[in-house]
């Protein structure tokens, strides 16, 4: 009888131990959904998994229309003498011509000369792949030093959502990702933009002087003040405000070197502003329109804008990053005053965006051009976002209200991860009825039923007959079908350029058979 007992209550014992053991288990494996650490894991490899498809379609990127222009220089020198030092004369040369013919961008057009194709056609297939590696590595380095002192993991959660939204729901896709020209010249001067922000605040913060961020900082002045005008205008604007910030709260420390900055950055706007080609293309344009009215319309396009880029996704993204925000703001020792001045200043420097195109060609409806304003309306949007939580969270600590860090409770976690589910069947939705709303779905799609392999087809088609050893050649208009590798609106497809960039006498671009 003593044994029986003794063999049930160990019996009972090893249940328990066993049952202990599988909760334990499972609460372990709770604890690490709930974990920043987890979460951020997991947001690199959505974001990382998004890029997939849209990489996957870049062989079937070729150059076309302005990329032909601007690049036959750099071209002919590199068959004539595989020599770099003539290609980047011949960058040289087209940048000099365009200036007095043309426009004044100089650094966007010497990098527009450079595009991958010269090297070889398949070589442009590095376009999206650079594009939005320059544009991640930005955000990131932007995003890594604004948000200093927060939580790595919810700093990568942050920056991983910024970054998705640009990616996915930028305005013209063929333009920011696929066309080397258009990218370059609005893309490349955007991120530029990024990183000079970064190192003019290394600058300022640094009790001993850095020589090698303030010699970097004035090379991207220079390039983004002979680049597009949107990009050139609002570092102009960022380094006067920062200046007579400066001014006002009499701190002379370093002052000479956001002074040296902005005089070096109105010299290249100047240059460019002032080529004689830009008043030659004016006069196709027409006149311009009145600067105070253009200033005026700029503020109501950003309203404007804002409304209608403000959609479901980003209303849902938003309240997705709600309480990562929470944790991130009770981490840093900042009050974050004044959130109502912040978010006006905002508003301003993105409303500064639309003045140039809508004083010089009337309009704003551009696609690479409201590409970056709708990358800098992203970035802008949950940086005030996070300004106002971080204003609201000081209040309530100042009440002692404690805020957890390191992960979520689990009312807290079914609440993220419920938004989670929403977010991503809003996502699945809208692929479905619009593919186009997203870079991803719309590279599935165009993969899937063909439209990326006729686009790339049609191009490879034409450049072998254009490579051909004849003096005049007959192309066939490639199909505009594809929103994602090209754009009827923004790309005006094979002009003249490619006589020039192919050596022909005669190009005739026959209209395409339906």
């Amino acid at each position: 009888m003593y044994w029986q007992t003794l063999c049930a209550e160990i019996f009972i014992c090893k249940e328990q131990f066993i049952k202990y053991e599988e909760d334990n288990h499972k609460m372990n494996t709770l604890k690490k959904f709930l974990s920043m650490k987890w979460i951020a894991i997991l947001s690199v490899v959505i974001y990382g998994g998004s890029l997939i498809p849209i990489f996957s379609a870049s062989i079937y990127a070729f150059p076309q229309a302005d990329d032909w222009s601007y690049s036959w220089q750099t071209r002919l020198a590199w068959l004539d003498t595989h020599s770099l030092l003539e290609v980047l004369k011949g960058a040289c040369t087209a940048v000099a011509e365009a200036y007095v013919e043309w426009q004044g961008t100089f650094s966007s057009i010497f990098l527009m000369s450079l595009q991958p194709g010269i090297w070889g056609e398949h070589f442009y297939a590095v376009v999206p792949f650079f594009m939005i590696g320059l544009l991640t590595f930005a955000t990131l380095f932007f995003l890594s030093y604004v948000l200093k002192g927060t939580d790595r993991s919810c700093r990568i959660i942050f920056s991983m959502a910024v970054l998705w939204m640009t990616v996915q729901e930028i305005r013209c896709k063929p333009a920011a990702f696929y066309w080397y020209n258009g990218a370059v010249h609005y893309i490349v001067p955007y991120c530029l933009f990024l990183i000079l922000a970064v190192l003019i605040l290394k600058i300022l913060r640094k009790e001993k002087f850095d020589g090698i961020s303030f010699f970097f900082s004035l090379l991207i002045v220079v390039m983004i003040g002979g680049g597009n005008l949107v990009t050139a205008l609002l570092t102009f604007v960022c380094l006067t405000g920062m200046f007579l910030l400066m001014l006002f709260i009499k701190r002379k420390k370093r002052l000479w070197c956001v002074a040296m900055l902005l005089a070096t950055n109105v010299l290249a706007f100047g240059i460019n502003i002032l080529a004689p080609g830009n008043w030659l293309r004016q006069r196709l344009s027409g006149e311009p329109s009145n600067p105070v009215v253009s200033i005026f319309r700029s503020f109501y396009y950003g309203f404007f804008y804002i409304g209608e880029w403000t959609d479901e996704t980003v209303l849902l993204m938003i309240l997705l990053l709600i309480p990562i925000m929470v944790r991130m703001a009770g981490q840093i020792r900042f009050s974050f005053p004044f959130p109502g001045l912040i978010g006006g200043l905002s508003f301003c420097i993105l409303s500064s965006m639309f003045t140039p195109s809508d004083y010089a060609v009337h309009t704003v409806n551009i696609g690479r051009v409201k590409n970056i304003i709708f990358a800098m309306y992203i970035l802008l949007l949950m940086l005030n976002l996070f300004y106002l939580i971080g204003w609201y969270v000081k209040k309530m600590q100042r009440q002692n209200i404690m805020l957890k860090e390191k992960s979520f409770s689990v009312k807290e976690g079914i609440c993220f991860y419920g938004v989670l589910a929403v977010l991503a069947f809003n996502i699945l939705l809208t692929t479905v009825a619009e593919p186009q709303r997203f870079t991803s779905a719309l590279a599935v799609k165009e993969l899937y039923d063909g439209t990326a392999e006729e686009f790339g087809e049609a191009a490879w088609n034409n450049i072998q007959i254009l490579k051909k050893d004849e003096d005049e050649a007959v192309i066939e208009e490639v199909p505009k079908d594809s929103l994602l590798l090209t754009s009827r609106d923004d790309i005006d497809q094979w002009h003249f350029g490619a006589k020039m960039y192919f050596r022909k006498d005669k190009v005739t671009v026959l209209k395409r058979k339906d």
